[in-house]
């Protein structure tokens, strides 16, 4: 349940996108148009002036070469997306699970914009000023593009990636930008209060980053739910020479396109396109070579066509560092006394370079005891009424105690010595009302990259 303040409405001279006074709607609404298959880019006008704003320097290998305010719209705009950007960490209010659209949509990074541009030029930017109760809005025209524009004033906007003090006017970047996407995308306010795309302003913006069931029929009324053979990237691989094989499905024979960030953008933000690329290996794999002015930022494949089943996925892509594997989990994971599952999960990759990989996990007992631990591989033995699910010689990593609410997320020290390695990682935690008095999470396999 959110904690709702309502706002008055905004100037008719623009779509005042949020966070209005709910109007008698039926859940999701459009707003009579969508994007074209070529505005599918996006790029950011860094020029939020809260020290708030852009205080995140933390880079993340799901959105290479971006901090802080760019770094914050950047998780928003995924969000939307046909499934996971890349393995789906980057947001602690939802691990792992960044992209949720289920639809023929997917967004193209385009990087840093050195304006705000025009109403159709897809950047986000502050507005000086005070908005009389509008935090920001969304400029329309949809098919050829949109603008979108966060007031100054009273507002002090946080980047996150937690969410911002609970306090009168402090306000989450990511959350509003993930609403004002909505519009961007043609969704209209929602009479669903658990919407992202609910006609409100809330005092709990963190909610909106996460979209919900209703946002998510609305955009697949108006982009198609996700076909199944859509081109899908699933990883990618540097070769010698500047070239990148990306992995995946359903690309096609011949003619495909990949798009790459650019480096320094361009006024209009077109995608750097290497065009006219065949697929081999049943449409699963495509050499690519890197274009000069390709930088960090997301790559997609373009079938032949136009319909919006024709796009990939948005895929994290760096062009000077390997793409790191996908932790795995595995075993089953023993219920706790409070008919919780404690599953681990993986916050940002297992990469020396950005040393910034954390496991995590919700579904413990609150405020109890546990220990992270480690072992060279797997195995499935019983113990203490669940599995002990890390094989011998069993490392302690860490002594930790759950928050309030049953979760925790342990940071792991990534050094340049454990590149290409393996490790198996568990947590036991205290259930005192557990017969066994021991609670046991499921297994993790990580394998540490550059």
């Amino acid at each position: 349940m959110r904690c709702t303040r309502y706002l008055p409405a905004a100037a008719a001279s623009a779509l005042a996108a949020t966070l209005l006074m709910p109007s008698p709607l039926k859940a999701w609404t459009h707003l009579g148009g969508s994007l074209d298959i070529n505005q599918r880019d996006f790029r950011v006008y860094n020029n939020f002036s809260d020290p708030e704003a852009n205080n995140n320097p933390s880079p993340d290998l799901s959105f290479p070469g971006a901090t802080g305010a760019p770094l914050a719209i950047w998780k928003a705009y995924v969000e939307w997306g046909s499934g996971l950007h890349g393995n789906g960490s980057g947001d602690p209010t939802q691990p792992y699970d960044l992209g949720s659209g289920g639809a023929n949509f997917d967004p193209s990074w385009q990087g840093l914009a050195d304006s705000p541009g025009g109403t159709d030029d897809n950047i986000v930017s502050e507005l000086s000023g005070f908005g009389g109760g509008v935090l920001a809005f969304t400029e329309l025209p949809i098919s050829d593009g949109w603008r979108i524009r966060f007031y100054q004033d009273p507002v002090v906007w946080h980047d996150g990636p937690g969410l911002p003090p609970n306090l009168e006017d402090n306000r989450d970047l990511q959350g509003v930008a993930a609403h004002e996407f909505g519009h961007a995308l043609g969704l209209g306010h929602s009479a669903d209060f658990n919407a992202t795309m609910f006609a409100s302003a809330s005092l709990e913006e963190g909610n909106f980053r996460s979209i919900e069931e209703d946002d998510r029929l609305g955009l697949q009324a108006l982009y198609g739910i996700a076909d199944p053979l859509k081109p899908r990237i699933e990883t990618y691989e540097l070769n010698p020479g500047a070239s990148v094989t990306i992995v995946g499905q359903n690309f096609a024979p011949q003619g495909n396109s990949v798009w790459f960030t650019r480096e320094t953008g361009l006024s209009d933000g077109t995608p750097l396109q290497v065009n006219n690329l065949s697929s081999t290996d049943g449409g699963t794999k495509i050499v690519c070579p890197i274009p000069s002015d390709a930088g960090p930022g997301d790559v997609l494949v373009r079938r032949p066509g136009s319909a919006n089943s024709d796009l990939s996925n948005a895929f994290p892509f760096d062009p000077l560092l390997q793409h790191c594997p996908d932790p795995v989990t595995y075993g089953v994971p023993k219920t706790t006394s409070q008919q919780t599952v404690p599953s681990l999960y993986a916050a940002s990759w297992p990469s020396a370079t950005l040393n910034n990989f954390r496991i995590g996990t919700t579904g413990g007992i609150p405020s109890a005891l546990g220990i992270l631990f480690s072992g060279p591989a797997a195995q499935d033995r019983p113990l203490l009424g669940g599995s002990l699910l890390v094989a011998p010689p069993i490392k302690r990593e860490q002594v930790f105690q759950f928050g309030i609410f049953g979760w925790t997320e342990r940071p792991v020290v990534v050094d340049p010595q454990m590149v290409g390695t393996t490790r198996h990682y568990q947590i036991w935690f205290q259930d005192s009302a557990d017969p066994w008095g021991a609670g046991l999470s499921d297994g993790m396999q990580v394998t540490f990259c550059p």
